[in-house]
């Protein structure tokens, strides 16, 4: 009995003092960054959003190489190619393989999205993500970062200022 109460202390005293050590290892990122994908060869100011799970970065044009836009499963394991842009409207070109298909549920309604692994991250420290494919055109944002992207390794500091 004596040795669960003082087991149970160290744990109350450890815990707080784990998890400071944890959070102080994660970078600080604000609520917008500017974000390099490898891919793209360009930055974009991307919104950093810890609702969504997966990240999201616009996609128009797309073209399945060998396959049938809309043949969604059939299609896993096929090139993708699509036209992206960032805020500034610089559009390039992407190619990549499908890695799967994400039915996404939001207040619009529900959609299919393709996924593709994708190099994001501050210019020089970027890292492979899945990145969902959506028509971002009319948002602000044609980067989303989610959970996916910051678990693990960042902090969100909503106080932080927009980066520019």
């Amino acid at each position: 009995m004596v040795k669960r109460y003082w087991y149970a202390v160290v744990l109350m005293v450890m815990l707080p003092i784990s998890g400071a050590l944890q959070a102080a290892e994660k970078a600080v990122i604000g609520p917008v960054a500017r974000l390099s994908v490898v891919e793209a060869e360009m930055t974009f100011l991307a919104r950093i959003d810890t609702g969504a799970s997966k990240t999201s970065i616009h996609a128009e044009n797309m073209k399945v190489v060998g396959g049938k836009l809309d043949d969604w499963d059939d299609n896993i394991g096929k090139p993708i190619r699509f036209d992206t842009a960032n805020e500034a409207g610089t559009k390039v070109t992407i190619e990549a393989e499908i890695a799967d298909v994400l039915h996404i549920r939001n207040s619009q309604g529900s959609e299919d999205r393709y996924v593709v692994w994708l190099h994001v991250g501050e210019p020089g420290k970027e890292r492979r993500v899945l990145v969902t494919l959506k028509e971002r055109g009319p948002m602000t944002y044609k980067l989303l970062i989610g959970r996916n992207w910051l678990a693990g390794e960042y902090l969100v500091d909503v106080e932080l200022p927009d980066e520019k």
